[in-house]
């Protein structure tokens, strides 16, 4: 992980949402970004569900739809609660809530990350075929991947989920 990344999210108990957006095709929308890769090649592509942070105050689905606007340009609804996944490899330790959503307005678009400020780790985002992110090394893609073998079984995830 870049060591800029880790001062910002590391060491501490970071609580994040997650959405599973699947458009017509059946595809799966996510965020490339940079960086943050657990290979020591930090340039390296990591795909990952659309989500972020919680900031204080803030629902976890109020959080989900904003970190959406922010990261892809579209405005959602949430269809459901799926699960909760805990990722913990130090530095980094994640409690993520996952939700099923549904794109309802705006327009695709590679977003940023307000906390980067100028150094944005977000170099695209598109809806790609679950099959091909399957086929990406484990070091390149989120741990929730491990967990379903298709879409239909990534969004009937439920409980609680420890990375492994």
């Amino acid at each position: 992980m870049d060591k800029s990344l880790e001062k910002i999210y590391g060491n501490k108990v970071r609580i994040r949402v997650c959405g599973i957006c699947v458009d017509k095709q059946g595809r799966l929308l996510v965020v490339n970004m940079k960086g943050i890769s657990s290979s020591l090649e930090q340039n390296q592509s990591f795909f990952a569900p659309i989500g972020g942070g919680i900031e204080v105050g803030e629902t976890a689905t109020d959080a989900l739809k904003r970190e959406f606007l922010e990261e892809t340009g579209l405005e959602i609804d949430i269809d459901y609660f799926m699960c909760v996944y805990e990722h913990v490899s130090l530095p980094i330790h994640a409690v993520e809530l996952f939700f099923t959503v549904r794109a309802v307005g705006g327009k695709l678009k590679t977003g940023f990350d307000p906390e980067q400020g100028t150094n944005q780790i977000i170099t695209s985002v598109d809806y790609l075929d679950y099959a091909k992110i399957l086929t990406l090394p484990f070091e390149q893609r989120h741990g929730i991947f491990k967990y379903a073998s298709s879409i239909d079984n990534l969004k009937k995830l439920r409980g609680y989920i420890r990375a492994s």
